[in-house]
C-alpha cells in the first residue's frame, strides 16, 4: 500500500473532524466587489454594535434563507397540472406543459430571476 500524500492526510484528518464535531468546512473565493459588499453587510446589518465576523454573517445569511425559503415552499399549494403537492409535485415529470408548475413558476424559489439580479421583491419594513 503507497503511503497517503499530505494532502491526503489532511484531506482525512478534516473528514474525522466534521464526523466528530458536526462542522463542515467550506472554503470560497470572492471577487473584491462581493468581499466588500460582505464586510460592509456585516456592519450595516447590526448598526450601532461591534459589525459581524464575516463567518456569523454568513451563517445568519443561510439561517434566514433557509427560514425564507420554508415560508415560500409553505405557500405554494398544488400543480395546476398534476395536482400534486408542491414543490415536490411531478418531480418535472410535465415540464413544458404551460400548466405544469416546473415550467414557469418554480424559478419564484430561485435566489435570482431570469436576469440574474437577485429578487428582493420580498423586503420588510417592521
Amino acid at each position: 500500500m503507497m503511503a497517503k500524500s499530505p494532502a491526503e492526510r489532511k484531506a482525512d484528518q478534516r473528514a474525522r473532524q466534521s464526523k466528530a464535531t458536526g462542522l463542515h468546512r467550506i472554503e470560497i473565493q470572492l471577487s473584491e466587489r462581493e468581499y466588500q459588499m460582505a464586510l460592509q453587510g456585516c456592519s450595516r446589518r447590526n448598526p450601532g454594535r461591534n459589525p459581524y465576523s464575516i463567518k456569523e454573517y454568513l451563517e445568519l445569511l443561510l439561517l434566514c434563507d433557509g427560514q425564507r425559503l420554508e415560508r415560500q415552499e409553505s405557500s405554494l399549494g398544488k400543480c395546476r397540472q398534476c395536482g400534486e403537492q408542491l414543490p415536490k409535485g411531478c418531480g418535472a415529470a410535465f415540464i413544458g406543459e404551460s400548466r405544469c408548475w416546473f415550467t414557469r413558476d418554480a424559478k419564484a424559489l430561485n435566489l435570482t430571476n431570469v436576469t440574474g439580479h437577485a429578487n428582493l421583491d420580498e423586503v420588510s419594513h417592521d
